[in-house]
């Protein structure tokens, strides 16, 4: 759902960078995970701004409380997940897939994703020399997304790799 960046202000809130096209779901949230600590933390409220959202955890009360939470990913349950679209996917449902040319040349296993504004870059790491990948996942290039079969089809432009 998001990573915390830093404290907002003395009463432990916390800043948060989304990573979900609806930040205005932070608003009706009861819960989220976060992630080093693997535990359930209730919301005690959200607001949405330009870039960010402002939450307030559960028990986070204090400046030095948001900072121990700096940098944590918050996450929800699959069956708390928002529906996608068809075509549309979370990040967790692609890391670990293959990553091979419309040849059949292997090129690794996305291990990471991240967004740069235009567009989603997927990280892969070669198995064979251990060399790392930025795929851009745009039409041009990734042609197949496989979730079932844990496999991406690309058709790399010239000076990919």
């Amino acid at each position: 759902m998001g990573k915390i960046t830093r404290p907002f202000g003395i009463k432990g809130e916390v800043r948060v960078l989304p990573i979900t096209d609806d930040p205005a779901r932070y608003v009706e949230m009861n819960a989220v995970f976060i992630g080093g600590h693997k535990r359930r933390v209730p919301l005690e409220y959200a607001k949405v701004g330009n870039r960010h959202v402002i939450v307030k955890l559960d028990g986070c009360d204090t400046v030095e409380d948001a900072e121990r939470l700096r940098d944590e990913l918050l996450y929800v349950t699959r069956n708390e997940a928002a529906t996608l679209e068809e075509g549309s996917y979370y990040y967790y449902d692609l890391n670990g897939c293959t990553v091979e040319t419309a040849g059949g040349k292997t090129i690794g296993t996305v291990f990471d994703i991240q967004n740069t504004g235009s567009c989603d870059i997927y990280f892969v790491r070669s198995e064979a020399d251990g060399a790392e990948h930025l795929v851009p996942a745009i039409r041009d290039v990734v042609k197949e997304i496989d979730v079932s079969n844990k496999r991406i089809v690309i058709e790399p432009v010239e000076g990919l790799f």
